[in-house]
């Protein structure tokens, strides 16, 4: 499409600058250095216009976060406020349960942050330090202070019900209950059935976790898409550093969570980020410089989980990665250069982050096979296989098949749902007292798999390593 900058005769602004000025983020890799050579753009990027001028782009593909609408509708007073509790970042959300519309979102980083970057961490803090509740004073002070923000500058709102959603061990930590049982095998939640309080004239309802490793996020995800009425054969994965999957067939579902550690959400890698603007969510690789798509289109500061499985299929694709796994010998001892960050640093990609990523989707894709094997069937019988988090919500399907995240399931068969914490938190805010009912039924038909037991697992883990087709493994 072709755009027009405005400049002066005085101007001493780059056409970026300009260009991002009237609201239109251009993503350069060289930061206008022109080190492609002209290949990205018409134009050079470091050009300084003293006119106007008239330039060609390509249609810009913008990425953004994970919400329950595209739009805010601030004509309808919220009633209810839902709550996704991440390990890395709490989402908040005001929502009207009979209209279905979003005043309001905010998302924080988890304050209990500071005490661990995963749960295992925080586990290990809170069980030294328990009777301190460190962790449960951080996150309640932290969404109360939030929710009164809100209120402040809304005093004419009433919020009547509150739904939350977390894994196990966050609501754990939430309530105050000790994660003793959370230490090791064979990891026992602490007993507990009241998830539901007033606070404050508001209705609070917490999603029960199914399992240790599969908590009330899941269980919301798993509602609304009706696990717990469907008879198809279709698979929710949720992939974080915890890669939780269920997979329902014949009425009854299948969960695992398998650890792939924190590459998925930026974590672990040598120049990575959460998926936040800037973040490269994906790129083509070219030797010279790869072009590169960053959420919001704003200048790279590192590389995401999706950019992560981007380069790596990239990676196969251009014989970086050989078939039987190993790092071919022209890959630079010193990693790929990616691009340059704002302030002239480098984004790289090194043999360690190829590693990283190798686990993860291993960890992912062998996952997948246990649970099929235990259901008696191939993966290709899945029907329809439901990608929630940030993670599946920037992912490129087809760069991700290719590193065999997915297994044999037909990419045709795999759609991003978003938020699926969130999704379900929506759809249960319309009749919350049906909850415990809703929740009981998927309890009937869980089944969890551990992995970390399961020799079939742990051979596909070694097999998803390499890179041949599935057919002949």
């Amino acid at each position: 499409m072709n755009i027009t900058i405005h400049a002066t005769p005085d101007n001493e602004k780059t056409i970026l600058d300009l260009a991002e000025e009237q609201g239109i983020s251009l993503p350069c890799n060289c930061h206008g250095a022109n080190a492609c050579g002209g290949r990205q753009y018409d134009f050079p990027c470091g050009m300084v216009p003293r006119h106007n001028i008239s330039v060609s782009i390509p249609d810009q593909k913008k990425l953004t976060g994970i919400t329950l609408t595209s739009a805010l509708d601030k004509t309808i007073r919220p009633d209810t406020l839902l709550i996704d509790l991440g390990t890395t970042t709490v989402s908040m959300v005001f929502y009207h349960s009979a209209a279905g519309t979003v005043f309001h979102c905010t998302t924080f980083e988890n304050p209990q942050r500071e005490y661990g970057a995963d749960v295992i961490s925080r586990i290990k803090y809170d069980v030294e330090f328990h009777n301190d509740y460190t962790l449960k004073e951080k996150i309640c002070g932290k969404i109360i202070k939030q929710y009164y923000i809100f209120t402040s500058s809304h005093p004419d709102i009433s919020i009547r019900t509150c739904l939350i959603g977390g894994n196990t061990t966050m609501i754990h930590l939430l309530l105050g209950l000790p994660l003793d049982g959370m230490t090791g095998s064979p990891f026992t939640p602490h007993p507990f059935d009241d998830f539901y309080f007033s606070y404050h004239n508001t209705d609070i309802y917490i999603l029960p976790w199914l399992s240790a490793f599969i908590g009330g996020d899941i269980a919301a995800g798993l509602l609304s898409l009706d696990f717990d009425k469907r008879t198809d054969t279709c698979l929710l994965a949720d992939l974080g550093t915890n890669g939780e999957l269920a997979l329902l067939r014949d009425g009854r579902i299948l969960t695992a969570s398998t650890a792939a550690g924190p590459a998925f959400e930026g974590g672990g890698l040598s120049c990575g980020c959460p998926a936040v603007a800037g973040a490269i969510a994906d790129l083509t690789w070219n030797p010279i410089m790869p072009k590169l798509q960053t959420i919001e289109n704003k200048l790279p500061t590192g590389i995401c989980g999706s950019g992560a499985i981007s380069m790596l299929s990239e990676l196969i694709t251009h014989g970086y990665l050989l078939p039987s796994g190993m790092l071919a010998d022209t890959f630079p001892a010193n990693g790929l250069l990616v691009s340059k960050t704002a302030s002239s640093g480098n984004i790289v990609f090194t043999r360690e982050d190829v590693r990283q990523m190798q686990l993860a989707t291993a960890a992912i894709g062998a996952g997948i096979d246990a649970l099929c094997r235990q259901a008696g069937i191939s993966a290709d019988q899945i029907r329809c296989l439901y990608l929630a988090g940030g993670f599946g919500y920037h992912i490129q399907i087809q760069k991700a098949a290719r590193t065999g995240l997915f297994s044999d399931i037909d990419t045709s068969r795999i759609t991003s749902v978003g938020n699926s914490c969130l999704n379900g938190l929506a759809e249960l805010s319309s009749c919350p007292a049906a909850l415990p009912e809703r929740i009981g039924r998927l309890k009937e038909k869980c089944q969890e798999l551990i992995l970390a037991d399961d020799e079939y697992f742990q051979k596909q883990y070694i097999l998803h390593m390499t890179y041949e087709p599935v057919s002949t493994r």
